[in-house]
């Protein structure tokens, strides 16, 4: 989940993961686990059930180029470059010392991590003064840092007659460039060239490649920063076609980056985070995907072409996020992407009503802190993707303005508070599945909207879409069930919460118990991060199973929503010859997702209190509460019969509220919360519900929200 900072991702990606935000762990949805790479940065690796990767990176340094981090991702292994090693690959650092997957098998990093980032950036800002890098401090007398017994990879070597290529350009001051990046691609065969031999730095103008005959797709990045190393302007320089047979070179002038991106929004809009996302693919072998994020306000122009490729596949697209200016009224903010596809067009973009969705979004906190939001789009044709999270001020109500396109999906979510220690982290928030938009529409999106409870996932896509993969809360395969049900969820449907993640301040507690006929079968602790996950076998017969899970959160940043307790009762029997749709899964196979189960019919709660402002609190007096009763999304349902809710101001004393059922397992209770503390007090809730199967859900939420004295 990568803060708002400048982030420069060069990808030769084959079928990768995304870079981002990713669904919480659980036992049957696979594994993650964290290193700490040479310059400090932590990288937290989830994969998915398909054995995709997905990377959460927490940069170490504040600001400046350490703040940027490059994503290489080549034959199956990954790498996180910080943006000050990027001059020195090869020129003193080693590509494996960003090896994840070595770094995950327990290498060890040649040097002290705690310190070599700072050394390292030091490094970086007198060599950018100097304009040449390597030779120099850290790297004198020929020092190189590698990790040892890291795996390499060879270029597939053709029989052919290998070509000197020349890259020339003059950077953006119009000079012969000596900074900035050329890449050369294969567009017949992504596995022609090692990764050593895609890209090279520019020098006195030049940059030299020796490739085989083919056809090839050539690259220029160029950009300016400040004495801190930000980037402070952007230019991409593209030649995407053009065949190799002889000697020669190409240019990729600075100067050709002529067409400036530029947004034209229905409201005046200020540009905050930018960036441009340029893939070439090959007929075979791994893309080539150059991704660099330019940070807060940054122009960035791109060379324009008008015939469509002919080898392989050409994809680009801009993304941008503009906010609102300053004054009254309600925030709102712009996240805009727009794909082009074979060619690079001009970057000027006239954004309609027809072009966005507009999201009326609350984001919940009962306390005022900064908290970050992350929102990454992705289109069909990516094979990687991640944005970097913004700060975001809670609570808060703002618009957002979404870019919409059926082949655009969505993902992301919002961390409350960044959690406090030398690598601060996500804490207190609510994850989100992809989901698209539709270009014209109004819909409503509440973050952490108490009060808070257990639920499992729930897909958003179509589920037919298969795009990505959702994990149900309770699935039975045979007389196997597997559980997964994710602590302190809000009710949007798809968000999932925190669950079961602290830091030190925190007291966390969770614990589950399943019978079957009123034996227990299993009872535990949490097995993931996030969700209480687990599997077990059951006799096969037709029975009664019970599933009880308790949650407890108490801490300086929470004061609403801080334990519950929920029981579930419903009947089961032996699964057999069941395929859940492409979009949901049931544990991770060897061939990918295993979809051969059913989805247990579980009853699910939705609250909405009636007024509850973005602090998590209403005034006192006649309280108004909506509650939706339904089952785990694909499962067999029963209609909902029954409803009951009670409330407590105190904790142990428990009132009926008055419970009107208002058809299709909608339910609205009522009753009246008058305190008398002047700082108020808090409303406990007690809800039950059935349905004409004999399903029962039974939950207890302490603290579930504030009411104050009017």
């Amino acid at each position: 989940m990568r803060r708002r900072f400048p982030v420069f991702a060069v990808l030769l990606a084959g079928a990768a993961g995304v870079a981002g935000l990713a669904p919480p762990a659980a036992a049957a949805a696979g594994s993650s686990s964290t290193v700490t790479l040479v310059t400090g940065d932590r990288v937290t690796v989830r994969t998915a059930p398909d054995g995709r990767d997905t990377f959460e990176v927490q940069p170490a340094a504040a600001k400046g180029m350490a703040r940027a981090l490059v994503h290489l991702r080549l034959g199956g292994r990954d790498y996180e470059v910080p943006g000050t090693a990027l001059p020195y690959l090869g020129r003193g650092l080693d590509l494996s010392l960003f090896d994840v997957k070595a770094l995950l098998a327990g290498a060890k990093a040649p040097v002290d991590t705690a310190t070599f980032g700072a050394a390292l950036a030091k490094q970086f800002k007198e060599d950018s003064a100097r304009g040449r890098f390597g030779g120099q401090g850290l790297f004198a007398d020929g020092v190189r840092f590698a990790l040892s017994g890291a795996p390499k990879r060879q270029a597939v070597r053709p029989m052919s007659v290998m070509r000197t290529v020349s890259v020339d350009a003059t950077d953006i001051a119009g000079k012969p460039a000596d900074t900035g990046m050329a890449f050369l691609y294969n567009t017949d065969d992504g596995d022609a060239l090692a990764f050593d031999e895609t890209f090279n730095y520019f020098s006195g103008g030049t940059a030299k490649f020796s490739v085989p005959d083919g056809h090839y797709s050539a690259l220029g990045v160029f950009w300016t920063s400040d004495a801190d190393g930000n980037a402070t302007e952007l230019r991409f320089s593209a030649q995407p076609e053009f065949a190799v047979q002889a000697d020669g070179g190409v240019r990729v002038d600075a100067k050709r980056a002529s067409s400036k991106l530029t947004w034209v929004t229905p409201r005046p809009a200020l540009l905050d985070d930018t960036g441009f996302l340029f893939r070439r693919a090959a007929k075979t072998g791994p893309a080539l995907l150059v991704d660099f994020d330019a940070g807060p306000g940054v122009p960035i122009s791109v060379s324009p072409t008008s015939a469509p490729v002919r080898t392989g596949a050409l994809q680009t697209y801009p993304y941008s996020r503009l906010v609102s200016p300053p004054g009254p009224g309600t925030p709102y903010e712009y996240v805009l992407q727009k794909a082009s596809i074979g060619v690079i067009p001009q970057q000027r973009y006239v954004i309609t009503a027809k072009d966005i969705a507009a999201v009326d979004a609350t984001y919940f906190s009962e306390y005022p802190t900064l908290g970050l939001r992350q929102r990454s789009g992705m289109f069909t044709f990516e094979d990687v993707n991640g944005r970097p999270a913004h700060p975001i001020q809670l609570p808060r109500k703002q618009t957002e303005y979404v870019s919409a396109s059926p082949d655009l999906g969505w993902f992301g979510g919002f961390s409350k508070y960044i959690r406090p220690g030398p690598f601060p982290g996500w804490a207190g928030g609510q994850r989100e599945p992809f989901h698209t938009y539709q270009g014209g529409s109004s819909v409503t999106e509440d973050w952490n909207r108490f009060p808070l409870h257990p639920a499992g996932e729930v897909a958003l896509l179509p589920l037919s879409d298969g795009r990505s993969y959702t994990l149900p809360g309770a699935t039975r395969a045979g007389d196997l069930l597997r559980f997964s049900i994710t602590p302190f969820s809000d009710n949007q449907p798809g968000h999932t919460g925190s669950g079961l993640v602290g830091e030190p301040r925190d007291t966390i507690s969770g614990s589950y118990r399943l019978t079957q006929d009123g034996t227990t079968l299993a009872e535990g602790g949490p097995q993931g991060d996030y969700a209480l996950a687990f599997e077990q076998e059951v006799t096969p017969g037709p029975s009664t199973l019970g599933l009880t899970i308790d949650a407890g959160r108490t801490g300086p940043m929470y004061r609403q929503s801080t334990a519950t307790h929920t029981e579930w009762t419903w009947k089961s029997q032996h699964v057999e010859g069941v395929t859940l749709p492409p979009t949901l899964y049931c544990a991770r196979g060897e061939d990918g997702p295993d979809r051969a189960c059913a989805v247990e019919p579980l009853l699910t709660l939705g609250y909405a209190v009636g007024g509850l402002r973005p602090d998590g609190s209403t005034v006192s007096g006649p309280q108004g509460l909506d509650l939706t009763v339904g089952h785990l999304q694909q499962s067999t349902g029963s209609p909902v019969t029954a409803a009951t809710v009670q409330y407590s101001t105190d904790g142990t004393t428990w009132q009926d509220a008055t419970v009107t059922a208002r058809g299709d397992g909608v339910f609205h209770a009522g009753f009246t919360a008058t305190p008398e503390a002047f700082g108020g007090q808090d409303v406990s809730l007690r809800v039950t519900a059935a349905d004409a199967a004999g399903a029962t859900i039974a939950e207890t939420i302490t603290a579930a929200y504030h009411v104050y004295p009017s």
